[in-house]
């Protein structure tokens, strides 16, 4: 038998990355379209129940809670994008929270 190609390839993971000196930032952004419903409904995305998280919530606690420690400044920037905004009720594509 003979080799005529031979490749190794390294299979690098996330702790790799982390000990090798990789800076994570966690940039947080909600979409604020009418495609999510009215918030008023309960099957909005955006929906405040007084007793749980909506689903936009959920998400952020559940990734938030793993990625916070391994961000780099423990700050995490929030930002929204289709919203209508004062004064004058047009819709922004990117504003801060």
């Amino acid at each position: 038998v003979t080799l005529l190609s031979f490749l190794v390839e390294t299979e690098v993971s996330f702790l790799d990355y982390i000990k090798g000196g990789t800076q994570i930032n966690f940039t947080v952004a909600i979409d604020f379209t009418a495609s999510n419903g009215n918030p008023a409904q309960p099957t909005s995305l955006h929906y405040m129940n007084p007793y749980q998280l909506n689903a936009y919530g959920m998400a952020l606690k559940a990734v938030g809670e793993i990625v916070q420690d391994y961000d780099s400044d423990k700050m995490f920037p929030a930002l929204g994008f289709g919203a209508k905004l004062p004064p004058d009720g047009r819709i922004s594509h990117e504003f801060a929270l």
